[in-house]
């Protein structure tokens, strides 16, 4: 074939090169099955069914929707979909397979692509061969510490730092350390097993002896986080990108997305936590306009109702909600509209089953707090005055183990502000900081009991008065209460044994704004964070009873969180009788600290007898160096002995001097006259 002239234009040669090619792929085909199998009079109703639910996920070409049929017209149980664009039909993948389209019938979609890959299998079986098993690293490894010693996470300037809390040890260093470990903030999950670091792109969980990184969840522009309290799940907020997939919740069973969830609006504001767990991780919430959405954490999917159906919880107007601690049942608060009273609202699910309600009228706050163990609940609420000058507060107390909730009342006067309120730990009773409306920098603290655990009534124990005080801290063990300031830089602290209703430790802490107790209770931290005060940062380490163990100071301090412990294992029957019989099994762990004191003492008397010993070998070089040198000193002393102290004459030499002095009478005063001191 002649080529072609140089006459000829340079676009009909572009063209000649041009050769059209032939996309022989299927990338824009999925094939749909589990479908129902239907008769030929059913055949053009399924048809439109399939073509309605993928037509919401892309473009189906004309004439790209096949469902094959038998000899005798009934379908086969599976379709052909070609959409207009491959991204389409990846889509379809993601998005369709594994939907229920009814009790019996749920979509499998696979690209046509993968109909090579799967018609390569061999129909012979092949003997399996199980990867090599890699042992992953023990997250709760910090738990079998033979000195039951707890760990704390430090951050100050760009350091993140690890370290055992064990203040009779001279010279510690942190257990692990990193440099710019996190961009903003470190958590720890509930149960202390996984510590976060925020990133740019998301957040990132660390564990194991080896501090090793566990998982990686990309979340862009992340800036808080939510544990559920199993650590199987968690929920990250990001204000950056899709707005779609503002929530996220993560399975950290697998670190894969469980479920995306949108954001609220640019003028709606949502309090934090958004999704609430459940204390045993099979339910979590999300509250909405006149409803709750609770979802099932194994599916994701809205919790089904009496109908057998998944639809939200009508409540007309809810405001709040909070799960107990340790039952599957949620208080619900709807605050007064129109005619219509607040309510408080306790329901257990899933049956949807209201426990009890309480009316509530003229309410300007509500606030409600439950007992870690699930016993009480508190509703504080603040009620207008029928002149809606002054306010009166009131706790209505629910008595959740006993039969039918019974409610108590706590009133107090008029005359009363409460700044803070408190649980004891494991225990029935209650704290409160309060102070007289007409003496404000008057508080005082009073502890009250609720009797028992059912069956009980509310009394009073004993009322601290003038306290400086705004804060209220329950030791996790129980029985002791420390009471601090919060307010400004006085930093009182004080700790009262609430069994005998003593004061056992009084102490300051210049500018403290942190106060935390360890998971044991055998320990507190009290420390004054950058985010409050450019100076004085660090910590101080106290016993439960107020002495100080340690002082430390960090430029920049940020974060001081004690890594929290699982729930115990031991049933409450054996709990008491470990308490019961404390005395023993503090016998090992007293002489194992008498053990340390003595290797303490040791290594101090060995430290003061090396000193010794230095400063005698320093007095004896010396000694040499001056005898080495007693020529050169006679030498310039022009032979005389310097030495020699009988060479020597001692003069003393003592000088006096006379001084005058004159005596004045500068006055008389008459007796019984007055004496008047200064110009006025």
């Amino acid at each position: 074939m002649p080529s072609p002239s140089a006459e000829e234009p340079d676009d009909e040669i572009d063209d000649l090169e041009e050769e059209p090619q032939l996309d022989t792929s299927f990338k824009q085909t999925v094939v749909v099955d589990g479908l129902p199998v239907v008769t030929k009079e059913k055949h053009e109703k399924l048809l439109n069914v399939v073509r309605k639910f993928f037509s919401q996920v892309g473009t189906i070409i004309e004439d790209g929707l096949d469902l094959p049929v038998d000899d005798s017209g009934s379908t086969l149980g599976f379709a052909f979909i070609q959409f207009s664009a491959k991204e389409e039909a990846q889509a379809a993948i993601v998005k369709a397979n594994g939907y229920k389209l009814d009790k019996s019938h749920t979509f499998i979609v696979n690209s046509f692509e993968d109909y090579a890959k799967y018609m390569a299998i061999s129909d012979v079986e092949q003997p399996f061969v199980p990867p090599p098993y890699v042992p992953r690293e023990n997250l709760h490894h910090w738990l079998l510490d033979e000195g039951a010693r707890d760990q704390f996470v430090l951050r100050y300037n760009d350091e993140t730092e690890i370290w055992w809390n064990d203040p009779g040890k001279p010279d510690q260093k942190p257990d692990h350390s990193k440099k710019h470990w996190s961009e903003r903030l470190v958590c720890w999950s509930p149960r202390g097993a996984y510590l976060a670091t925020f990133h740019r792109l998301g957040v990132q969980l660390w564990g194991g002896p080896s501090w090793s990184r566990q998982l990686k969840l990309s979340h862009g522009g992340v800036r808080l986080i939510n544990f559920s309290p199993c650590e199987k799940f968690l929920v990250t907020w990001s204000p950056e990108g899709d707005p779609k997939q503002a929530y996220i919740i993560w399975d950290l069973r697998t670190g894969a997305k469980a479920r995306a969830f949108a954001g609220a609006g640019e003028e709606e504001v949502e309090d934090w936590p958004v999704f609430r767990w459940s204390h045993d991780d099979q339910f979590v919430a999300r509250i909405g306009v006149d409803c709750i959405y609770v979802y099932e954490s194994s599916t994701m999917k809205l919790l089904k109702d009496k109908n057998d159906k998944r639809s939200s919880i009508k409540v007309d107007g809810v405001r709040q909600f909070l799960w107990s601690p340790t039952d599957n049942i949620m208080s619900l608060w709807i605050p007064e509209h129109m005619n219509n009273p607040a309510k408080v609202i306790l329901m257990e699910l899933p049956s949807r089953t209201e426990l009890r309600q309480k009316n509530l009228f003229q309410v300007a706050h509500l606030h409600m707090t439950w007992h870690d163990q699930g016993h009480f609940l508190c509703v504080k609420v603040d009620k207008h005055s029928k002149s809606k000058r002054t306010l009166n507060s009131a706790f209505e107390l629910f008595r959740l183990r006993d039969k039918g909730v019974p409610i108590e009342v706590q009133e107090f006067s008029k005359d009363q502000s409460i700044f803070a309120f408190a649980w004891e730990p494991r225990g029935i009773r209650f704290a409160l900081v309060h102070a007289d409306a007409t003496n404000a920098n008057r508080t005082d603290v009073s502890v009250y009991s609720m009797g028992s655990r059912c069956n009980g009534r509310v009394s009073l124990i004993k009322t601290f008065e003038r306290k400086p005080c705004n804060a209220l801290f329950w030791s996790p063990a129980g029985g002791i209460l420390l009471l601090a300031n919060l307010k400004g830089t006085g930093g009182n602290l004080e700790w009262i044994d609430a069994n005998t209703s003593q004061t056992i430790g009084e102490a300051e802490h210049f500018m403290c704004s942190n106060v935390e107790w360890d998971p044991t209770g055998r320990f507190v931290t009290t420390s004054v964070s950058h985010w409050r005060h450019q100076m004085e940062n660090g910590y101080n380490l106290w016993t439960s009873h107020g002495r100080q163990l340690d002082h430390k100071r960090y430029d920049k301090l940020h974060q001081l969180l004690w890594r929290p412990r699982p729930p115990s294992l031991l049933s409450e029957a054996k709990e008491k009788e470990i308490r019961k019989n404390l005395r023993d099994y503090s016998r090992k762990y007293e002489a194992e600290d008498a053990k340390l004191k003595n290797l303490l003492k040791g290594d101090e008397l060995k430290a003061r007898q090396e000193k010794q010993r230095a400063f005698e070998e320093f007095l004896r070089i010396k000694a040499e160096d001056y005898k080495m040198a007693r020529q050169a000193r006679i030498d310039l002393r022009g032979g005389v002995e310097s030495d020699n102290e009988s060479a020597y004459t001692l003069v003393e030499e003592q000088e006096e001097e006379e001084l005058d002095y004159k005596e004045e009478v500068i006055g008389m005063v008459e007796e019984g006259s007055d004496i008047e001191i200064g110009d006025d």
